[in-house]
């Protein structure tokens, strides 16, 4: 993957997990707040993840720190906006780590077999 489409997912990743935390927090009002953080924590945020590991784990060379980049910036929007002191946002990161290297080291482990066979 080229240099460029790095700087295209570095974008993306800031956008989803920094600025809707940021969108959320600012705009919407209390209740809709509430349903807005729901989803974003438990529905984009993780697909994101798996879809950023999905991605790192075909181009491993160029895209190796997103699993890592993703949850710092999803915890330093979530500090941000919410609340600094809140020990929750920590365990979603987390969770949002693991969700992404599983997945980029399963991608990567089916790419490097489909290559293997296809080299035989």
């Amino acid at each position: 993957m080229k240099k460029k489409y790095t700087a295209y997912w570095l974008a993306a990743t800031i956008a989803i997990m920094f600025v809707l935390p940021c969108c959320v927090a600012m705009l919407a009002s209390e209740c809709a707040g509430m349903a807005l953080c729901i989803i974003l924590f438990f529905i984009v945020n993780p697909a994101y993840s798996i879809t950023i590991g999905i991605f790192s784990g075909l181009s491993l060379h160029n895209m190796w720190y997103f699993p890592i980049l993703s949850p710092i910036i999803f915890l330093v929007g979530a500090w941000t906006f919410f609340d600094p002191n809140e020990i929750w946002f920590t365990l979603y990161a987390t969770a949002y780590f693991l969700l992404s290297g599983a997945t980029m080291a399963i991608s990567a482990l089916i790419r490097k077999s489909r290559l293997s066979t296809t080299i035989r």
